[in-house]
C-alpha cells in the first residue's frame, strides 16, 4: 500500500512540474509600460518565444562578446520570472551569476518590425513610456544593462531594473558571474509608431475566394407601354447595403494606427485605423428599362447576393515615428471585402388586355449543306443473242448475210442481220431455233452439188 502512495506522489510531482513549465514552453506576449495610462499594454511587434535556430536573426541582442551576440532571455526561478543572458552556445539562460536554466524563452522582434532603443536611465528617472517589461504580471521590473568596464569580456552587463516606489535599481552580472548593483545604465524601450502607409499593394488573384449568400429580392416592378407607339419604359429602384473592407492584422503592426493604403495602379483607399474594418453604408439607384410594343408589359424582379471576397496581397509597409526616421519593410496579408452584387431579372412580355404572352419572333437560320456525289457510269447493256455464222466463213460480223450466189437458188432462206456485241461467242450457246433451221438448210444445199460432181 505504501508503494502505491509513493507512485501517486510521483505523478503529482510530474503534473506540478508540467504545470509550472507550461507558460515557458509556449509563446507569450510582451508587456510595455504606458506612462499616460499608468498601466501595461501589449506589444504587437515583440514576443517571448522558444528558441529556434532559423529565427535567431530576429532575436533582441543585449550585448556583444568575442564569441557572438548575447540575446535577452527569461526563465522562471523560484516562482519568479527573471531576465537572463543567452550566451554563445545558446543552450542555457543565465538569470544570475550562479543559476542557469535550459528551459527558457527568448525575446523576439517579429519580422524586425519593432523600433527598439536603449535609452539612458537613472534610478531617479520615472518609468519611461514604452519600457519593455520582463513579466507582464509585474509592472515594476524592466530590462536594463550597464556598459562593462572589463577588458575582453561582454560589451554590456545585462540585468533587470526593479522599481520600489519611484526609485529604481539595476542589478546585473558580468561574464565572470560577478553581480553588481547600479544606479545608472540603459533601459530597453520600444518606440511607438504614429502611422503607417501601405503602398504598392498587389492582389494575388490566384488566391481569390468568393462566397455568396442565396439571392435576396429587393423589389419588383412592372414596365408597361400604354401608348399607341412602341416606346421604352423606365423606372429606378433605390437600395442600400453595408460595404465592409478589411486588410487583416498582419505581423508586427500596431492595432488602431492611422493607415493609408495605395494599390500599385495608384488607387488610394480611404484612411483606416489598422486592423479595424472600413465600413460604409452605400445607397444607390438601379435603372430598369425595357422597350415595349403598344399595349404590352413586362414584370421585373430586382435581387442581389451578399458577397464576401478574400484574397492575399503583398505590399510595402512604411512605419512613421516621432523624432525618428521611418522604417520600410515588405509585408503580406489578407484582404476581406463584403459587398452586394445586384441584378434585374426581366420576365416575358405579355399583353395588358388579356395577360397572354406576346409571340416572340423566331429567326430561323438555314444551314446549307453541300454534298458531293460521284456518279457511276451506267452498266453496259446485256449482250444480245448472237447468230451462228458457221455457214458463211467469209462473212464480216457487221454485215448482213447475203444470198448464196453459188447456187442461185431463189428458195434459199436469208438470215436476219447480226447486232454489234462487245464479247465474242465461242460456241452456239444462246442461239435460237431459227438459227438452227437455217444451218440445216444450208448444209443440204451444199451437199447436193458435191454428189453431182462425183457422179
Amino acid at each position: 500500500m505504501k508503494k502505491n502512495r509513493n507512485c501517486e506522489s510521483g505523478w503529482w510531482v510530474v503534473l506540478l512540474t508540467a504545470t509550472l513549465a507550461a507558460p515557458v514552453l509556449g509563446e507569450a506576449a510582451v508587456g510595455l509600460y504606458n506612462a499616460r495610462l499608468k498601466q501595461v499594454v501589449t506589444s504587437s511587434t515583440l514576443k517571448w518565444t522558444n528558441i529556434k535556430k532559423e529565427a535567431m536573426q530576429n532575436y533582441v541582442i543585449g550585448a556583444e562578446s568575442a564569441n557572438g551576440p548575447i540575446y535577452l532571455c527569461r526563465a522562471r526561478h523560484e516562482g519568479d520570472m527573471l531576465l537572463g543572458q543567452l550566451r554563445p552556445n545558446y543552450t542555457q539562460c543565465a538569470v544570475s551569476g550562479s543559476k542557469s536554466y535550459t528551459l527558457f524563452e527568448v525575446l523576439e522582434n517579429i519580422e524586425n518590425a519593432s523600433l527598439i532603443n536603449w535609452q539612458k536611465w537613472s534610478k531617479f528617472y520615472s518609468k519611461p513610456s514604452g519600457a519593455v517589461i520582463v513579466d507582464s504580471s509585474v509592472d515594476a521590473v524592466f530590462i536594463g544593462r550597464q556598459a562593462s568596464s572589463s577588458q575582453g569580456g561582454f560589451s554590456h552587463n545585462i540585468g533587470r531594473i526593479s522599481y520600489e516606489s519611484n526609485i529604481g535599481q539595476l542589478i546585473t552580472f558580468d561574464d565572470k558571474n560577478n553581480e553588481f548593483s547600479e544606479n545608472t545604465g540603459e533601459i530597453l524601450v520600444e518606440i511607438e509608431p504614429v502611422s503607417y502607409m501601405l503602398e504598392y499593394v498587389v492582389l494575388d488573384e490566384d488566391t481569390l475566394h468568393i462566397r455568396q449568400s442565396d439571392p435576396e429580392i429587393f423589389g419588383e416592378r412592372v414596365l408597361r407601354n400604354d401608348g399607341d407607339e412602341p416606346a421604352a419604359d423606365t423606372t429606378a429602384i433605390e437600395y442600400d447595403f453595408n460595404y465592409i473592407l478589411s486588410w487583416g492584422h498582419g505581423h508586427g503592426i500596431a492595432i488602431g494606427l492611422n493607415t493609408t493604403i495605395i494599390l500599385t495602379n495608384g488607387t488610394e483607399f480611404p484612411q483606416i485605423e489598422w486592423a479595424n474594418p472600413f465600413t460604409e453604408k452605400i445607397t444607390r439607384l438601379y435603372n430598369l428599362e425595357k422597350f415595349l410594343e403598344p399595349g404590352t408589359a413586362c414584370n421585373v424582379t430586382f435581387r442581389g447576393n451578399r458577397t464576401e471576397r478574400d484574397v492575399q496581397y503583398t505590399g510595402q509597409l512604411t512605419t512613421y515615428y516621432n523624432n525618428h526616421d521611418p522604417r520600410i519593410r515588405q509585408m503580406r496579408g489578407e484582404r476581406i471585402e463584403n459587398t452586394l452584387e445586384v441584378e434585374a431579372i426581366y420576365g416575358d412580355v405579355y399583353f395588358v388586355g388579356n395577360n397572354s404572352l406576346v409571340p416572340t419572333t423566331t429567326t430561323t437560320t438555314t444551314t446549307t449543306t453541300t454534298t458531293t456525289t460521284t456518279t457511276q457510269p451506267p452498266p453496259p447493256p446485256p449482250p444480245a443473242p448472237e447468230e451462228n455464222d458457221i455457214a458463211n466463213a467469209l462473212k464480216k460480223p457487221d454485215s448482213p448475210i447475203e444470198d448464196n450466189n453459188m447456187l442461185n437458188d431463189s428458195t434459199m432462206v436469208k438470215a436476219p442481220p447480226v447486232k454489234e456485241v462487245n464479247s465474242a461467242v465461242v460456241d452456239g450457246r444462246g442461239s435460237n431455233n431459227l438459227n438452227g433451221a437455217h444451218m440445216r438448210t444450208v448444209s443440204v444445199i451444199l451437199f447436193i452439188p458435191m454428189i453431182t460432181l462425183l457422179l
